[in-house]
């Protein structure tokens, strides 16, 4: 599940090198490869697991890429490459968890080349704020989110780096009614049958991409999506 529409981004260099900063298990070079096949990637995250099974999925992307793949363990703090190494930068869902966000931003603008893309994606502020009322305990749960973003004020500390905006978009609308669900039967939301039903819309969602679900999808995205996709390039 992406958040970023790869086919809107034009690169300076489409045969340069990415990073993918807390790539997880990697869906995110998955979908830049898709589009930019002469793209090497990079991904690095401090989580182990997520990284074993990102090299277990290896194979699979060098499938449909002609460049070679990596994966890294290391801290949005202090990125392992030099200065101007990146012709794209790819952070997804990584921000809200950093105690020091700003210091991980001005290290992404620090490897990115000049001209090169910055894309930036963190929950948005509506849907994120009716979680935290809805549950104490999605706040307070370990390596969770520390703080709610308001769009306006997050593009102007990514900008103070070098970072010059470009737009935005907001993606899965429909899962933000999943995730308050979550949150109002937190205690029991495991065994709560209404959920269960809820995530396999959305598992078929994502694996078919019915007509009607993705319809509803996009129209309350503006409105409703969970995720809000920020674009940059580096002046």
């Amino acid at each position: 599940m992406l958040t970023f529409n790869f086919k809107k981004l034009t690169l300076k260099n489409p045969n340069g090198l990415m990073l993918d900063l807390g790539c997880g298990e990697g869906r995110h070079i998955f979908g830049a490869m898709e589009e930019f096949p002469d793209l090497q990637c990079i991904g690095l995250d401090p989580h182990i697991e997520s990284l074993t099974k990102a090299f277990e999925g290896l194979d699979f992307l060098e499938s449909i890429s002609n460049k070679k793949t990596n994966f890294l363990s290391g801290s949005a703090y202090s990125l392992p490459f030099p200065d101007n190494s990146f012709d794209l930068v790819v952070c997804s869902e990584v921000l809200e968890h950093l105690h020091e966000y700003k210091d991980a931003i001005a290290e992404i603008s620090r490897v990115l080349k000049t001209g090169g893309s910055f894309l930036a994606s963190v929950p948005a502020e509506l849907p994120e704020k009716i979680c935290w009322a809805l549950s104490k305990d999605y706040q307070n749960q370990p390596g969770g989110h520390l703080r709610i973003f308001n769009k306006k004020c997050l593009i102007e500390d990514i900008s103070q780096n070098d970072l010059q905006f470009e737009y935005s978009e907001r993606f899965h609308s429909i899962h933000s009614a999943y995730w308050w669900l979550r949150c109002l039967f937190w205690k029991t939301q495991d065994s709560n049958i209404l959920i269960k039903l809820y995530k396999k819309v959305l598992e078929r969602h994502i694996l078919k991409k019915p007509l009607l679900i993705d319809q509803i999808d996009k129209i309350l995205n503006p409105v409703l999506g969970k995720s809000i996709a920020l674009y940059f390039i580096k002046k």
